[in-house]
């Protein structure tokens, strides 16, 4: 994949060298990254290769009924869903989020298509369902992070959702923004601001207006 992806593979592997107790989170993105193709007339050309889960070491995550886990996320006040796949890095865990299942639109189901693709409405509806689905996850599978870490910016929707969490459950505003703040780390590799999605309001209140 692209740079944030060996970034966050890097973390992985170094954690599970170390013996820290990480789990990752993502999208499976079965098309991922392009390849760069320059034919004679100069002009690049972006080729997707289709990942084969037959071959790779990535297993589906059951829920307590022995089904596939599925995840909801409300985007525009429509319901959609993501599937769970695991793989193991060393000693880490990596859990990876795919909307390609049958509940989903066709539209939907290809938010987790590709990295790196589409217009500011496909790069919101990815983040949110990254960011929210992320937690709602790690939440399914009973695991409570002490820290979070943000690798870049795709995934920062996942402090608006804890926030929510905390004052849903009677916590102060205040309070739960110091708790996210105090628990919550962010890199980026990326400083500048073509790196980082600025999304105008309309579109964050077509989204988040009902949050």
């Amino acid at each position: 994949s692209g740079g944030l992806g060996v970034l966050a593979g890097d973390h992985c592997k170094e954690a599970s060298d170390l013996g820290l107790p990480l789990v990752g989170m993502g999208f499976i993105y079965p098309e991922g990254y392009f390849r760069q193709h320059i034919p004679a007339g100069g002009w690049q050309e972006a080729i997707y290769d289709k990942l084969n889960l037959d071959q790779v070491p990535i297993h589906p995550v059951l829920d307590p009924s022995g089904n596939r886990l599925l995840v909801e996320v409300m985007l525009r006040g429509v319901p959609t869903y993501v599937q769970v796949w695991q793989l193991r890095v060393g000693r880490v865990t990596l859990y990876l989020m795919d909307a390609n299942v049958p509940q989903n639109t066709p539209w939907d189901r290809e938010i987790s298509a590709r990295l790196y693709g589409g217009d500011q409405e496909t790069r919101i509806r990815q983040e949110t369902v990254l960011g929210l689905g992320g937690v709602r996850v790690l939440r399914a599978l009973g695991i409570a992070p002490a820290a979070w870490h943000m690798n870049e910016g795709h995934s920062s929707f996942l402090v608006l959702e804890r926030l929510r969490e905390l004052v849903q459950a009677g916590r102060p505003f205040d309070q739960a923004v110091d708790q996210v703040r105090n628990t919550t780390v962010f890199t980026t590799h990326t400083p500048v601001p073509a790196g980082h999605d600025a999304f105008p309001f309309d579109l964050m209140d077509q989204y988040f207006g009902r949050f």
